[in-house]
């Protein structure tokens, strides 16, 4: 067939023009394709489709179109399963993170449970000697992700190696609060032949070994009854072991007459929320019923109280163990009874405590094999624990013991020493002045002596007297060769003021610890140290 090369309509054989447009049948007219011809008159194939006026779209063969279909079939599933991953790997973090604070969180409400705040009136530090736990820094949490996450790992690694800390046993805490049954009626034993008598006006001054230096508490006997007796405890400002600054606290504290009959458990700790009262114990000295075990066997079994310190009260916690006498007979005890270097007969027991019963610390604090040591005074009427001493490096860096270094009581028609010393050797030696921690304040306590040298005075017009201040070697020269004059100075300006002492029949002078009597390697030894030297011309 032929068609026209104008409209396109198929042509008569034989006719010269199209039917339909009258257009001239051409020569070259282009036969149909089925009948063999290479080539068609009908549109080719177009490469190219217009997307826009201005630009033109590649258009991709159907094969090669089927291919890339193919191909991005994948993707949105890539794509899913690295959002997927994303997604687990930001949980994780987050959840390490916020797992590292809810630990960092509970381990700092537990650290301000266990620990007052320094700041806080009401929530003192305990008073005299505790074996006061190591103590940490409870910080606020972190914002800082990377210190979490460093917590975090080290406490999964605790959990991966079984070293996990526990938040101790479950005990109850107490407090001045807690509603205590009163003492019951019971008789204390005679004090008439007492070496040291329990009785009111008793003071003993202990020195309670810490870390980095001895800190002073005097305990005094307030009051006796028929059920039970009251010490008053009083301590200076110190340093503790971190270096933080304690200001002076008292307590009032009651002891029961049928627990120094009869109890096994000592305790030298007191605070400001602890309960005054506590059954079963005994203060200052052993109970009659541990005393004579020591006697008829050699050994005694002790239980230690102490307390784990919380913001609403505290936490009793115990060591005990079997202590046995080291040497068969008494020992002498070097000690200074109203103002005099004396001995005491003394019974020297050692041994080892642990941590015994429910035990509030974490384990890591709990003491497994403590070195005790004790030296009690060999009386049946008052056996007075004269050293407690615990070795652990838990506490106070293993320098925890709480000794006594001066005891004072009252005697019927009392001797004036520092007249009779100054009388007979022109030098007299007091260790009843006291003064504030690393201060020149005298204290109260200190008026029977300042009175003893008022009197002196008085009795003997003629004399003059040179005041001279002596410390231990705590501190360093220079300080301590001020600290001895300055204390040595209020000593005369006291002595003017308040008892109209002649300022010219006084003078002054302070050595610091260039003139000691004693060794200053022991807490005893520095205490004797620390004094007050009379001369007269």
């Amino acid at each position: 067939m032929i068609y026209c090369t104008q409209c396109g309509s198929q042509l008569v054989a034989g006719l010269r023009f199209c039917t339909r447009c009258g257009a001239e049948v051409a020569s070259g007219a282009q036969p149909d394709s089925s009948q063999g011809s290479p080539q068609t008159t009908g549109p080719i194939s177009q490469q190219y489709a217009t997307t826009s006026p201005h630009q033109t779209t590649e258009v991709v063969p159907q094969q090669q179109t089927a291919e890339i279909k193919k191909k991005g079939s994948y993707m949105p599933a890539v794509l899913a399963v690295l959002v997927v991953v994303a997604l687990i790997a930001g949980l994780g973090i987050g959840g390490l993170v916020y797992a590292g604070y809810k630990v960092k969180q509970k381990a700092t409400a537990l650290l301000n449970n266990a620990k007052p705040d320094a700041a806080s009136p009401s929530a003192q530090k305990p008073d005299g000697p505790g074996k006061d736990q190591q103590e940490q820094s409870a910080a606020k949490p972190s914002d800082d992700s990377g210190g979490l996450l460093e917590g975090l790992s080290k406490v999964l690694g605790d959990k991966i190696n079984g070293s996990e800390d526990d938040d101790g046993d479950p005990v109850q805490p107490v407090n001045d609060a807690t509603p205590v049954e009163p003492c019951a009626t019971a008789p204390l034993s005679s004090q008439a032949a007492a070496k040291i008598p329990l009785q009111p006006g008793t003071v003993i001054t202990t020195a309670w070994g810490i870390k980095y230096g001895d800190v002073e508490n005097r305990v005094k006997i307030d009051s006796t009854s028929p059920t039970s007796f009251v010490e008053d405890m009083a301590t200076e400002e110190y340093k503790d072991d971190n270096n933080h600054d304690w200001k002076p606290t008292d307590y009032k504290d009651t002891v029961c007459n049928d627990d120094l009959a009869s109890s096994n458990t000592y305790v030298t700790v007191t605070a400001l929320h602890m309960p005054h009262l506590f059954h079963g114990v005994t203060r200052l000295r052993l109970s009659d019923k541990s005393f004579q075990e020591i006697k008829s066997t050699g050994q005694l079994d002790l239980r230690y109280l102490d307390i784990l310190q919380l913001q609403e009260g505290v936490k009793p916690t115990y060591e005990g163990g079997v202590l046995s006498r080291v040497e068969p007979q008494d020992i002498a005890y070097s000690m200074i009874v109203n103002d005099q270097p004396v001995t005491l007969p003394a019974i020297h027991l050692t041994g080892i405590m642990k941590s015994v019963g429910k035990d509030p610390n974490p384990k890591k604090y709990r003491p497994s094999h403590s070195e005790a040591e004790i030296y009690v005074i060999d009386d049946p009427a008052n056996p007075l624990v004269l050293l407690w001493k615990l070795k652990d490096s838990l506490f106070h860096g293993g320098k925890f013991r709480v000794e006594v270094v001066k005891i004072e009581y009252k005697v019927p028609n009392p001797i004036n020493l520092v007249e009779k010393q100054l009388a007979e050797q022109k030098r007299a030696i007091t260790y009843g002045i006291y003064f504030d921690f690393n201060k020149d304040t005298i204290k109260p306590e200190s008026d029977p002596v300042l009175k003893q040298i008022v009197q002196a005075l008085k009795d003997h017009p003629d004399w003059k007297l040179t005041v001279n201040g002596h410390t231990d070697n705590i501190g360093g020269d220079a300080y301590n060769l001020d600290l001895s004059k300055r204390r040595a100075a209020a000593v005369k300006r006291v002595l003017v003021s308040r008892f109209h002492i002649s300022p010219d029949r006084l003078s002054t002078n302070g050595y610091g610890a260039s003139g000691p009597i004693d060794t200053n390697d022991t807490l005893e030894g520095r205490a004797r140290n620390r004094r007050v030297e009379l001369t007269r011309e």
